[in-house]
């Protein structure tokens, strides 16, 4: 799946109100990639927009989704997160501001392993006034585990201007800023992510003169300073991160690549400094593929054209970057799981194929590892290993979870292309036997069973006998006639 095809076609369909078709999108990318933070944040946006255009009653909803809130109890009682996040976003497709549903899908993707989703879900009900400032602590944290500390920042810098005597707040916003995190007090919890993109044009006179002056002033006073401190010291390294990290959160991406460049001319070896600069550049980009993708939404033709040539250019950038990382340590192997994805989906399968074999060594991406491994040996046409591969990732999780039931589709997938319908059938049984709507389950039973059948006549008109079994089969379906699946009428 190109998964950022699927978001441009989401974000169409949003545009031209089509929500059920954006939101099937969204979800399909959910499910291949549950833990895609920019799929599960788009979902709310589009879950808000179809509930405005389309207002279904309270109690309407509560009807339709009764025995989803059943799941989300059961999926809690028996600590089964993946079961609780299936059944919550099931639930929400009717209620999407729902504040309960929401709370237990954010904790149900943390416990999942899944803190980009997760982060996603607490920002979204962070508008909310009851337990807004609570999400937006739940953000921040997470934020703050992800490495990502301008955002944790802005989250608790949100919390304290709703509630300026939170302890909690005002003590990891002391944390963060000892950490060399600096505030620039422009995170706006109505907008989503994507939408926090530089201001442009002229600010209507009201909000000039209004409370965003203020950080508007501390925000250019605390860049002159720095300007200023690295003017005076260019080797001072503390202050030349501080400034970089300042431009980033101000979306000012060429600026902060000018001072990490600086940095690098005075100390090429810094590992650090170039890391950073690396970031800079897909974070520019990746903006600029936004930005692109957002006027081909309005209809741009121009800018569908940019979009596909700046993602082009992103991934290739991407390549580039995370090869130099990895040759620079060879033995991290999450780099290298990271560099084998990005290969493959430039169709550069060899390449793909040597960094998987490295990263399934490591324990916290071998059965991610063995299922890029699985996708690279399927495009070459190597059916064999390819089902090699899912089955030994089958053997490392649960068959009965969320991903193990991926993983048995995927499997039953492959089987039923190399030619082993028996097989395929096995892995396709044992998904409709749990969840008869499971993606298209229910259609490729159907076509197997139509096949066999086929074939069965086709022997039988060749004269041939048929297999014992097939024999007692086509008998059993004479007796039961018309009934199907041994249902009679």
């Amino acid at each position: 799946m190109d998964v950022a095809k699927h978001l441009e076609k989401a974000a169409e369909a949003v545009r031209k109100k089509n929500f059920d078709y954006a939101i099937n999108l969204y979800h399909q990318v959910l499910q291949l990639k549950p833990d895609h933070g920019e799929a599960r944040r788009e979902l709310r946006q589009a879950l808000v927009r179809r509930a405005e255009y389309k207002k279904v009653p309270p109690l309407i909803a509560l009807l339709q989704g009764v025995h989803h809130l059943a799941a989300i109890f059961a999926g809690t009682l028996l600590r089964n997160p993946n079961q609780v996040t299936l059944a919550a976003e099931a639930y929400l497709r009717h209620d999407p501001r729902h504040r309960g549903v929401n709370q237990r899908l954010a904790e149900a993707l943390e416990k999942a392993g899944h803190p980009n989703s997760a982060v996603a879900v607490w920002e979204f009900i962070g508008e909310d006034e009851r337990i807004g400032d609570y999400a937006l602590k739940r953000a921040g944290a997470l934020y703050y585990s992800l490495k990502e500390m301008q955002k944790a920042l802005a989250c608790f810098e949100t919390v304290l201007k709703r509630s300026p005597r939170d302890s909690e707040a005002e003590k990891m916003r002391k944390n963060l800023a000892a950490e060399g995190v600096l505030s620039s007090g422009s995170y706006d919890p109505s907008r989503s992510s994507r939408e926090l993109g530089r201001d442009k044009g002229p600010r209507p006179e009201s909000e000039a003169a209004g409370a965003s002056a203020p950080a508007l002033d501390e925000a250019a006073l605390l860049r002159a300073r720095l300007e200023q401190a690295l003017a005076e010291n260019p080797g001072d390294k503390r202050a030349r991160r501080g400034l970089a990290d300042h431009l980033v959160r101000v979306r000012d991406y060429p600026a902060a690549a000018a001072v990490l460049e600086g940095g690098l001319a005075l100390d090429a070896t810094s590992y650090e400094l170039s890391e950073r600069l690396g970031d800079v550049r897909i974070l520019d980009l990746e903006e600029r593929v936004r930005e692109a993708r957002a006027r081909a939404a309005r209809g741009d033709e121009a800018g569908r054209t940019d979009a596909a040539d700046l993602a082009r250019e992103l991934r290739e950038f991407k390549i580039e970057e995370f090869g130099r990382r990895a040759a620079e340590h060879p033995t991290d192997l999450d780099l290298r799981f990271r560099l084998g994805r990005l290969l493959l989906e430039d169709e550069q399968v060899d390449p793909a194929i040597e960094n998987f074999q490295l990263a399934v060594k490591d324990p916290r991406r071998r059965v991610d590892a063995l299922l890029g491994l699985g996708a690279a040996f399927e495009r070459k046409g190597l059916l064999d290993l390819a089902r090699r591969q899912l089955e030994a990732a089958l053997e490392s999780v649960d068959p009965t979870a969320e991903r193990g039931t991926e993983i048995r589709y995927a499997l039953g997938v492959l089987l039923e292309k190399s030619g082993d319908r028996a097989g395929a059938r096995r892995c396709l049984e044992s998904i409709y036997e749990q969840n008869i709507n499971y993606k298209d389950v229910a259609a490729r039973l159907e076509a197997i069973r139509s096949l066999e059948q086929q074939e069965i006549k086709a022997r039988a008109g060749a004269g041939a006998p048929a297999p014992a079994a097939e024999r007692r089969k086509d008998a059993r379906d004479d007796r039961e006639a018309p009934s199907t699946y041994g249902f009679k009428d």
